[in-house]
């Protein structure tokens, strides 16, 4: 890992988190003076250090250190596991909807439908504008840019070898930290008590 790569990474985590560098370093327990030491790229931390700052931001020490993992997608638990990294992630939000009712019990293929009201479908769909996530609307661009990217490959206006240029492109930018969101351990009737209230407040239930 390179100094430099490290102090990028740590910086701007850091101001993602809206601390400055005084706060940061009191909230990771370093000395100021090793935090910008880091940020200047002119120490790396030990592994110690680099442990508690993946604890207390919440984020992982391959991001940190700038190492992506290029392991492909092997089988639908893949899929899964990306599915829950998501929907646990605190920067980027998305709304599920799940269509399994099928209108009368017709069968779409059988029919030869294509309504949506035919077909069982779920949708994930991500709001740009959506104060609540904070990279919600470079979810929305990448996803653009890759149905652009994806669109100029199939119709033979991109070569493979720009494809895989602009796939490349497109990672290094984005190299955003993420955080995973972290839920409280309740008693059984701490739970209830709150179901109670996410039912209220989601008109749900009665008052």
């Amino acid at each position: 890992m390179k100094s430099s790569d490290f102090g990028e990474r740590i910086k701007t985590l850091r101001i993602s988190l809206g601390k400055s560098q005084k706060e940061f370093a009191e909230f990771i327990g370093i000395p100021q003076p090793s935090m910008s030491a880091y940020e200047n790229g002119k120490n790396n931390p030990t592994i110690e250090v680099l442990i508690n700052i993946a604890d207390k931001c919440n984020v992982s020490i391959d991001w940190l250190c700038g190492r992506q993992s290029k392991a492909a997608l092997s089988d639908l638990s893949d899929i899964a596991d990306f599915l829950y990294q998501l929907v646990e992630t605190n920067e980027v939000g998305c709304e599920i909807i799940v269509h399994d009712h099928i209108e009368n019990g017709l069968d779409m293929e059988k029919e030869g439908e294509t309504d949506d009201r035919f077909r069982w479908w779920t949708r994930l769909t991500f709001y740009g504008n959506d104060r609540n996530y904070k990279y919600n609307g470079d979810v929305c661009q990448m996803i653009r840019k890759v149905h652009e990217n994806i669109s100029d490959l199939m119709s033979y206006t991109l070569s493979n070898e720009s494809y895989e240029s602009e796939k490349e492109k497109m990672i290094d930018y984005y190299s955003l930290p993420l955080t995973k969101k972290e839920y409280p351990k309740l008693s059984r009737e701490e739970r209830m008590k709150k179901h109670i209230e996410y039912l209220k407040e989601h008109g749900m239930m009665n008052e």
